[in-house]
């Protein structure tokens, strides 16, 4: 009960509420796109949705 062990990777991603590269990375591809015109606003929704898809199975993997 009071043994002192590492944490596994999977109790620190619980713990920091951590978000993967892919996520984050889509989230920024999709503020850069919207702060452009409505061409690079489309562009970044379309392949920061496509990131953070990516990064929504790598969390579930």
């Amino acid at each position: 009960m009071n043994d002192i062990r590492e944490l596994t990777l999977n109790e620190i991603e619980d713990v920091t509420g951590g978000m993967n590269d892919w996520t984050a990375g889509g989230m920024a591809a999709i503020a850069i796109g919207v702060g452009g015109t409505v061409a690079t606003g489309g562009f970044g929704l379309l392949v920061g949705g496509a990131m953070m898809l990516v990064g929504y199975y790598a969390d579930q993997a």
